[in-house]
């Protein structure tokens, strides 16, 4: 198991502490997206609306998932076609 960075545990702690995202179910995977490895914190399924942030090993957000739009590309590429190597990491 690869070690996480920092920065991706303490936005864990600070992600499973927000209140403004669902009680239960929330997640937070690692894949390998453009050649590095990325955090896809998802917010649960309390609403069918909520962004699923995306952020890269120094903890900067590369894009949003879903919402309102539905958006699901990720620096102008498909993001569930693209992204291998799906690991859960966190989840509560």
């Amino acid at each position: 198991q690869e070690e996480t960075s920092n920065c991706i545990e303490r936005k864990i702690i600070e992600f499973n502490a927000d209140e403004s995202n669902c009680k239960t179910g929330k997640k937070v995977h690692r894949y390998i997206f453009q050649g590095e490895n990325v955090y896809v914190f998802s917010p649960g399924n309390c609403g069918a609306d909520m962004m699923t942030n995306v952020y890269n090993e120094d903890c900067v957000l590369i894009c949003s998932l879903g919402g309102i739009a539905g958006n699901t590309t990720c620096n102008e590429e498909e993001f569930s076609t693209n992204a291998t190597d799906e690991t859960l990491i966190w989840e509560n």
